[in-house]
């Protein structure tokens, strides 16, 4: 496939890029700033449980909670639940916790994420209407990683946790983040590299990263573009009040001389034993950092990110920083996989989830210190632009391709001896695109984890399960206790991965019950590619509504009975009620029964027709939907018929629904969200 390159006008911005540098002021909001250190500075250990400012949060989100639970379980209407009575001997410790994760997989993640959002949502009227508003009410941590967090968790935390339809009338998605705001490309590189020249001005390490970051900040608020990731937990906002919940953004890290290499390009190295081992590491407002595996079980302030500590000691109090915890900088962060894409494209060696079973990663050693650019990849795209973020910055290429950050824990143990930066990067590249490790840490004690994926990892664009596989794994190494979940042919052959599916129904107490809610098509063929970089109105609301049909199970009736019994069940139990009838019912018609299905998997079972409107071809939808600007499409509460059965499989002729010309962003953008050119 023959890939555009990039304008000469635009290459040339990013070749003067040092000049740009040059001529901006230290002030830059983008510029992180050193100020006096807070007494209390400290690195907190994993082992000491949460924090007690997350504690002193959890407290008051647990009130808020406990004020929406009537209101929610009423609207759910379970039958056989004295909703009366169960509030009333609830407290803050019985109380049910329940975490969101959103994948990673681009804008189609994310987008979608926003619609899984919006059913949950107690303020949107059609979901009230479906049964389902209200939960999020009651959400305490909402996860992502790469499109999920860079568009889902951080456009959230940047719009204050407002309803989706507020975020769409502030947040102008049909603006292309190739381009930018106006279209000018050039203007557009300018812009970026100047933004990012203030923090190297100001001797931090910048990358690719912080780029891509700024892309991504054409969609946030104007007034957020350069917040900080610590300000969503300043005063009065809906997060620190307790009225919403924790956002958490995951991230996966590279580690020189220890990371297995293609040709200098590292990538995080997973296989079947060592998934617990590779570290996972956390943003909240609060902390960064890292729980049980990999080589650190600690945390940072997020606040002071980029103060340089040794050994758990500030190095000098009067030069404490701030700013570095940038929104678009975590964004690009979660969002930084450009080393894999380059592994497939120069060596046609997959690395992420979704190619794993097609055979074992091959790995060869570079012989310097730097990356190989094969013969005939000099005008690539992808090395054009990470090689110049490494001229403009006198950086190697390699520096350039990781989101650098100093590291608060050097010499902390032994595993960080030496270890002056981390080299972070798209939390995908473990295999669990899914970002499940931070709900499921012991101390946070959450009862149910929905699970939103579209991530891609199979034929069409749809997803077959591997993802949650990998994140069953790496539990079970770590003995955390996590739901069994079955091998690819099952959740295929069951058709597991087309609906929403419970998993760990009559599991030991303490293990969290997993709803799985895989992007499938309901009333949208929402799988289209990765690298989308703007929507129409009529585009974004037919992912939202696709989304919200897969969460209202096509709003059928007992659905959200359902849904409010998977939230409630651990609770029941602390509170010593009698699970309903209804409840049981549920489970044993949505919770997998342990069957399994050794049949072999084809692309043709990805082949799938709409779920409401089973008549339609996708070719009929494409042109008559997604490519008509004037279709009238509802973002979630439209009517159609639920089909509850599994073969829900048709033939189309393609269900990429997005076409066009591939520019060098449109392209960077499908390498750093994980879609492989094939």
């Amino acid at each position: 496939m023959n890939l555009r390159i990039a304008s000469r006008s635009v290459l040339v911005a990013v070749l003067s890029g040092t000049a740009l540098v040059q001529g901006q002021q230290s002030q830059d909001p983008y510029a992180p700033t050193y100020t006096e250190c807070p007494s209390d500075l400290t690195i907190r250990a994993a082992s000491e449980g949460l924090s007690r400012r997350e504690t002193l949060w959890k407290d008051a989100r647990s009130e808020a909670v406990l004020n929406s639970m009537e209101t929610y379980l009423n609207n759910a209407n379970i039958t056989g639940l004295d909703v009366g009575e169960y509030v009333q001997r609830l407290n803050t410790s019985t109380v049910p916790v329940v975490g969101l994760a959103i994948s990673g997989g681009g804008t189609q993640s994310g987008i979608g994420g926003l619609g899984i959002w919006q059913a949950f949502d107690g303020r949107h009227p059609a979901s009230v209407r479906a049964g389902t508003g209200g939960l999020g009410q009651i959400l305490y941590y909402l996860t992502g990683l790469s499109g999920g967090g860079a568009v889902t968790v951080a456009i959230l935390a940047a719009n204050d946790f407002s309803t989706t339809e507020h975020i769409l009338r502030t947040t102008n998605f049909s603006i292309d983040y190739e381009t930018g705001p106006t279209g000018n490309d050039t203007e557009y590189f300018e812009n970026i590299f100047q933004t990012v020249g203030s923090k190297a001005e100001q001797n931090f390490p910048v990358s690719v990263a912080d780029v891509f970051g700024q892309w991504w900040g054409v969609w946030l608020p104007e007034n957020a573009t350069f917040m900080s990731w610590s300000h969503v937990a300043r005063r009065g906002t809906a997060f620190e009040s307790g009225q919403a919940p924790m956002p958490i953004v995951v991230l996966a890290e590279v580690i020189p001389g220890t990371s297995p290499e293609i040709g200098g390009l590292m990538y995080p190295g997973r296989n079947s034993t060592n998934g617990f081992d590779l570290t996972s590491y956390e943003v909240t407002p609060f902390k960064f950092g890292s729980w049980l595996g990999g080589r650190i079980q600690a945390f940072f302030p997020t606040e002071w990110l980029g103060t340089a500590v040794n050994n758990g000691t500030v190095q000098n109090r009067s030069e404490c920083v701030q700013g570095f915890d940038q929104i678009g900088f975590i964004q690009g962060s979660t969002a930084n996989a450009f080393t894999a894409y380059l592994i497939d494209d120069f060596y046609n060696i997959p690395v992420f989830a979704k190619r794993s079973l097609q055979g074992a990663l091959e790995t060869r050693q570079s012989d310097t210190g730097d990356v190989r650019i094969p013969p005939g990849q000099e005008d690539n795209p992808f090395v054009q632009l990470v090689g110049q973020v490494a001229s403009v910055f006198n950086q190697t290429f390699n520096e350039s391709l990781w989101a650098t950050y100093p590291n608060p824990f050097e010499n902390y143990n032994e595993a960080m001896e030496g270890v002056d930066e981390l080299l972070l990067l798209d939390g995908s590249l473990t295999g669990e695109t899914d970002p499940i490790r931070p709900l499921i840490v012991p101390d946070r004690d959450v009862d149910l984890i929905i699970v939103y994926e579209a991530s891609s990892d199979a034929a069409y664009n749809w997803v077959n399960g591997t993802n949650l596989i990998n994140s069953a794994q790496s539990a079970h190494e770590g003995n955390i206790p996590f739901p069994e979940i079955p091998d690819v042919q099952t959740i295929v052959g069951l058709g597991l991965n087309r609906q929403p599916t419970f998993f760990g129904c009559n599991a030991s107490a303490g293990t969290p019950l997993v709803l799985y809610l895989p992007n499938s098509p309901w009333s949208a063929y929402a799988n289209f590619t990765f690298y989308k970089s703007s929507f129409t109105d009529t585009q974004i609301n037919a992912t939202l509504g696709n989304a919200f049909e897969l969460a209202t199970y096509g709003q059928e009736e007992e659905w959200s009975a359902c849904l409010a019994c998977a939230a409630v069940n651990a609770s029941l139990a602390r509170v010593e009620m009698e699970i309903p009838d209804q409840c049981t019912q549920c489970f044993n018609m949505h919770c997998w029964n342990g069957k399994t299905i050794q049949d072999e998997v084809t692309s043709a079972a990805f082949d799938l027709k709409l779920r409401l409107q089973s008549d339609v071809s996708y070719r009929e939808w494409n042109e008559s939907i997604w490519n008509n600007q004037s279709a009238q499409v509802s973002t979630g509460g439209s009517s159609g018929t639920e089909d509850s059965s599994n073969d829900d499989t048709g033939a189309s002729s393609t269900t990429f629904a997005s076409q066009g010309t591939m520019g060098l962003v449109t392209v960077l953008t499908m390498m750093a969200m994980g879609f492989s050119l094939l």
